[in-house]
This record gives structure tokens, C-alpha cells and sequence, in this order.
């Protein structure tokens, strides 16, 4: 069978039912491939191997990373818990002591006192000036309870 000048798709069409018939007769011609996806991916060696596997999609899971995702964990104390629990002693605690305890700065300490035990846990934050002269904060939970 001859080809003549034909379009493109002719001539995908003679090729196919060629092999097709190749593979009815169980012949390979001289130039016949016997494995057809052999054929259609060329392998690759060397340096172009090794680049091929590293352009996997952003993301895509590798053998070197692990597919479980760490859950983060809350500490089991936060720095508000720290002074609420100094707050909640007999004597109370000064505004250094809880600078020291939660590294913040006065303004960020007395911010949490005002906002956070007073108006949003509703507790009841007295303030006392000691003889030493230092002002001592501590929850009153007597005043609340009567």
C-alpha cells in the first residue's frame, strides 16, 4: 500500500491499521515496533533523570516528608492563667512581679487587668497601696461571693 499526498490524519490512519494488522498476522516488519509504549516515551538518563523528578508540583507529597500534619497544642499554662493565679493569693501581687512573670510591659499588664479580669471574666480586681508604698492587685473573690 502506497501513500500518496495525503493529510496528516490519512496517513495516522495507515499506520495504525498497519500495525493492527501486523499484530492479527503476528509479523513484525523489519522496522515494526513490537512494544508501542516503548516507543511513544523515550527514557531518560543521567541529568535529565534526575531533573524530571524534581519538577513535581509544589506541595505534592515526597518520600523525604512525611504526610501527617502536627497539630499545635495550647501550653498547658498560659501567661494570663500565670497572673490569674498570682492574683487570686492572699497578698496579691505588684505590677513588677507581674512583669516579671509575664514579660510584658506595665502598660500591656495594667491593659490585661482593666480589660481582661475586670470586664470580660467580670471579676472583682481590688487595689491596695501597701506600707511599703507599692501597689498590690489581687481578685477579691469574698466581694463577689456577697
Amino acid at each position: 500500500m502506497a501513500i500518496s499526498k495525503t493529510s496528516t490524519s490519512d496517513a495516522i490512519e495507515f499506520m495504525r491499521a498497519e500495525s493492527a494488522s501486523d499484530v492479527a498476522t503476528g509479523a513484525a516488519g523489519a522496522g515494526a515496533v513490537t512494544n508501542p509504549s516503548a516507543a511513544a516515551k523515550p527514557t531518560l538518563k543521567g541529568k535529565a533523570q534526575a531533573k524530571r523528578g524534581k519538577t513535581m508540583p509544589k506541595g505534592a507529597p515526597t518520600s523525604e516528608t512525611s504526610v501527617t500534619k502536627v497539630k499545635k497544642t495550647r501550653p498547658t499554662e498560659t501567661k494570663a492563667d500565670v497572673v490569674l493565679k498570682k492574683l487570686r493569693l492572699t497578698k496579691g501581687a505588684t505590677l513588677h512581679q507581674l512583669i516579671e512573670v509575664t514579660g510584658w510591659q506595665a502598660h500591656s499588664v495594667r491593659g490585661f487587668l482593666s480589660g481582661t479580669v475586670k470586664k470580660k471574666l467580670g471579676l472583682n480586681l481590688t487595689s491596695e497601696t501597701s506600707k511599703d508604698g507599692l501597689r498590690r492587685y489581687r481578685i477579691d473573690d469574698t466581694a463577689a461571693a456577697a
